[in-house]
């Protein structure tokens, strides 16, 4: 999830090499909102939709939006919905200032800004969904909700995993979000040569487990399964048989105040991965920023699958799929096809200890901040109004390679048709699904210190992994850690 634009661009160049070769804000204007404690909905703050009506001027008011961690087509995406915006109308002129390739750097120029100088912050915001504890502890942010039913908006429109995940204490935060949810992709190619289905992908642990011992023993691939050691998948599968990963309902209910993941089922999970890795079976990664050494392995046949975003399909495509299209690399392809390639990419639901799909979603999010004046702000949640419409929604989709979050998008023959006749969008299918599927209320953890959660989990899985060090051990450091954290944060 994180920097996953940034590696998948690395990765598109470096695929081609390789065939040729073979804390919150320390101020805060505004008031926050007091979220959590099951005390019902808080009271909404006024959305100022008349200010832009009785804005003067000569001109259009200026929205400035400040964003980050897109790239290649993501970018593109945001660059042509500016454009589409700003011709629609000639009330808004909204400008996009990109921060950097990482989420963490438009975050890291907010704080400064927050804390130094409010009068320079943006008046949209995109953030990694890490952020969102922390943006509402910040007490800068305009809930879009206010604007939504101000304006009429049918909350309903919106996927309700998606709308789940941004939502706390009743209150919907940002006005559109792009998101994602990890799945399963892997070589069909593989399947076939080791006598497996290739259309029947694992959908538990123990059928992973027992499909990559198939391609070993078969000497399909050397390590079966690429994985890099990310906190995101970790407490996707926790979340998936309701483990939390910090008390409080994972922070849901009231701010969290210690970590709780330590448990017999983390112990069994983490003990999996190392039976995986003591087997041969587990290819490895240390999740490092702009590694695509994962993607790499899939590319160079030494592994066979991997659990990554949604976003990645298009990639895979590219990478995996060379010539192939969408009928033969799809359900019941024709094995001839395997005389023309070795590498056929699919995609299945995201393996879960119980079950299959069991996931919630990530990405990045808008947020219209209050520190800007009534009419920027009125004339910010015109800009998400315009992302919200379907035929703009879908734009995400197709050349972003996030999931669909407006329910009607799934119904236009534009999108429907990406499905079934291009790659990557018979790919992201598998997503599409998961996020209609997906419980919302199960939305995953609430975290303010989520740098520190992610560091201590991914340090404890390296040192299962790399180092051989006690699972048990490892995850209980890892909980004291973060637990330490939460307290310093609740301190701040």
């Amino acid at each position: 999830m994180r920097h996953h634009h940034v590696a998948i661009a690395l990765l598109t160049s470096a695929v081609l090499v390789a065939a040729a070769c073979s804390d919150p804000p320390t101020t805060g204007s505004g008031d926050a909102i007091e979220t959590g404690g099951g005390d019902g909905a808080a009271e909404l703050p006024e959305c100022p939709l008349d200010a832009l009506e009785t804005a003067t001027g000569s001109g259009p008011v200026e929205v400035n939006l400040w964003y980050g961690g897109l790239v290649g087509s993501a970018k593109a995406t945001m660059d042509d919905t500016v454009a589409r915006f700003n011709a629609s109308q000639d009330q808004v002129r909204l400008t996009a200032n990109d921060q950097g390739a990482a989420y963490e750097e438009v975050f890291r120029k907010y704080e400064s800004a927050s804390s130094s100088s409010p009068d320079q912050l943006p008046d949209l915001i995109y953030l990694e969904d890490t952020e969102l504890q922390v943006m509402i502890d910040g007490g800068q942010v305009l809930p879009a909700q206010a604007c939504m039913e101000a304006s009429g908006y049918d909350l309903t429109a919106i996927e309700p995993a998606a709308r789940s995940k941004y939502t706390v204490g009743d209150v919907l935060y940002p006005g559109y979000m792009n998101v994602s949810t990890p799945v399963l992709y892997y070589n069909k190619a593989h399947w076939v040569k080791a006598g497996l289905d290739p259309d029947d992908p694992p959908n538990t642990l123990d059928e992973l487990y027992a499909q990559a011992k198939g391609l070993k023993v078969a000497g399909v691939s050397e390590k079966p399964f690429s994985f890099k050691a990310d906190r995101w998948f970790f407490e996707v599968w926790l979340t998936g048989i309701g483990e939390d990963i910090v008390n409080n309902g994972n922070g849901r209910e009231a701010p969290a105040t210690e970590a709780t993941f330590a448990t017999p089922a983390a112990d069994d999970l983490v003990a999996w991965l190392e039976k995986m890795n003591d087997e041969g079976l587990l290819n490895a990664f240390a999740d490092t920023e702009g590694s695509i050494d994962h993607y790499l392995a899939l590319a160079t046949q030494q592994s066979s699958m991997l659990i990554e975003t949604s976003t990645a399909s298009t990639t895979i495509a590219d990478a995996l799929g060379g010539g192939l299209t969408a009928a033969e690399a799809g359900i019941d392809f024709d094995d001839s096809v395997l005389d023309k390639t070795q590498l056929v990419p699919g995609a299945g639901a995201m393996p879960g200890i119980e079950s299959a799909g069991k996931v919630f979603t990530s990405g990045g999010a808008f947020y219209i901040l209050n520190t800007s004046e009534p009419a920027q702000q009125a004339a910010s949640w015109q800009v998400l109004e315009f992302m919200l419409q379907p035929e703009n929604a879908k734009a995400w989709h197709f050349s972003g390679g996030y999931l669909p979050i407006v329910k009607a998008v799934a119904d236009d023959p534009e999108v429907q048709a990406f499905w079934q006749d291009d790659l990557a969008g018979a790919l992201l299918r598998t997503a599409v699904d998961q996020l209609a599927d997906a419980d919302p209320d199960l939305p995953g953890p609430l975290i303010g210190p989520y740098v520190d959660e992610g560091n201590a989990i991914e340090d404890a899985l390296d040192a299962v992994l790399f180092d051989g060090q006690d699972v048990s051990e490892s995850l209980a450091q890892a909980q004291d850690e973060v637990t330490q954290s939460l307290e310093r944060y609740a301190g701040d």
